[in-house]
């Protein structure tokens, strides 16, 4: 499974700038699967709605919904390697 650690890099911020004490939990995987459904736009396309949603979240101040898109693109690059995106 790819760690939190290569998630952060991939977003482009810093390891030490997470606070997460979760794990990935049903919830996750309901919020993966509603991700998936996009996958006709390509797992890249998938992993940069991930990524852009993390920053939203982050910007308007919610660093739990922030951390839960983190967790959502672990899960996600874990069973898709191929799908990272710089973006």
């Amino acid at each position: 499974m790819i760690t939190l650690k290569q998630c952060a890099e991939l977003i482009g911020i810093a390891p030490n700038e997470l606070n997460i004490c979760a794990v990935p939990s049903a919830r996750h995987r309901s919020l993966l699967e509603s991700y998936l459904f996009n996958l006709k736009r390509g797992e890249k396309a998938v992993c940069s709605m991930i990524i852009g949603d993390f920053w939203r979240m982050r910007e308007l101040g919610a660093p739990e919904r922030a951390a839960d898109a983190l967790l959502v693109l672990r899960l996600f690059l874990s069973e898709r390697p191929n799908g990272q995106s710089a973006a």
